[in-house]
């Protein structure tokens, strides 16, 4: 009597443990590939041979080559091989020589073809008209190179870039840290200065910001009770920049990441008018044909 009674809960026991695995490994799956995502340019310029940085973060996840991104250039390829555990591959990537599209206004002859291309619309121009590449929006994807039928579109470096200031060596001085503590209560801004020094020391100037390395007004009162005489004012001005600079670079991320979804949306509503129109005229096609043999008959 009890024995289909206890099949029947067991089974619904198993397909309950089987719908909560799926659940979890999604949100794992998800976490993964946005993680992936967020270390990715941004650029969508799909020389990875995917259509955007999304999918190929979800390509890298289900393992694919992870040396695809040119304009992520070695560092990405250090992250990801972090990230997924795994091999740099042998062939490395140079370091990418960051290049913007270029117009020849002379020879342009604002046909507009150029412009549904662009993935992120760094192209401005009617048609008819002299058309213009907005540098500071500009991927140096090359997508707009091919469709243009008089060639006047070439790829150029970039110019007056910001410094990175993350490439350029700081010189520590001093005796090194001997965690005596006498640098925090010296802090006008309530930090903590020797914690921040550890961070900077690993370069983890990310984990410094949360521990507001920012509101550091860099008053130099903690090198002059540090019995090190360590240098921790000019440290956390550096590691101010190079956190701001990251910041920014995330917000430039985020802004093109939306240029891009914008310009996808547009496209897409673009071919559903187009489908509906065509769609349309057969329809109306066929009705005629059926009038006309309605007609004869």
């Amino acid at each position: 009597m009890f024995g289909p009674l206890l099949i029947i809960c067991a089974l619904l026991v198993f397909a309950a443990g089987v719908l909560w695995i799926r659940g979890n490994v999604a949100k794992d799956e998800d976490s993964l590939v946005t993680t992936i995502d967020a270390l990715l340019p941004q650029t969508q310029c799909a020389q990875c041979g995917y259509p955007g940085c999304r999918p190929y973060a979800q390509a890298v996840a289900d393992g694919v080559q992870i040396d695809l991104c040119p304009p992520g250039g070695q560092e990405l390829v250090v992250q990801l091989s972090e990230l997924m555990s795994v091999e740099i591959p042998v062939q490395t990537l140079a370091e990418p020589l960051i290049l913007v599209a270029v117009i020849d206004e002379a020879e342009c002859i604002g046909c507009t073809l150029c412009l549904p291309p662009c993935p992120v619309d760094a192209i401005i121009g009617a048609q008819g008209f002299m058309h213009t590449v907005l540098s500071k929006d500009c991927t140096g994807c090359e997508l707009c190179i091919a469709p243009c039928p008089v060639d006047c579109i070439t790829l150029e470096p970039a110019a007056n870039l910001t410094a990175n200031v993350a490439n350029k060596p700081f010189l520590l001085k001093g005796k090194g840290c001997i965690n005596c503590g006498q640098c925090a209560p010296a802090c006008p801004k309530n930090l903590l200065p020797d914690q921040l020094l550890k961070l900077g020391n690993g370069a983890l100037w990310e984990q410094a910001g949360e521990l507001n390395l920012q509101d550091c007004i860099e008053c130099s009162l903690c090198d002059k009770v540090c019995p090190s005489e360590i240098n921790l004012a000019e440290l956390f001005a550096h590691g101010k920049v190079i956190e701001q600079q990251r910041l920014a670079e995330n917000v430039e991320k985020l802004r093109i990441q939306d240029r891009f979804e914008n310009h996808q949306s547009r496209l897409q509503v673009k071919e559903e008018e187009v489908n509906q129109r065509r769609q349309q005229r057969m329809n109306e096609r066929l009705q005629r044909l059926q009038q006309s043999s309605e007609a004869d008959q």
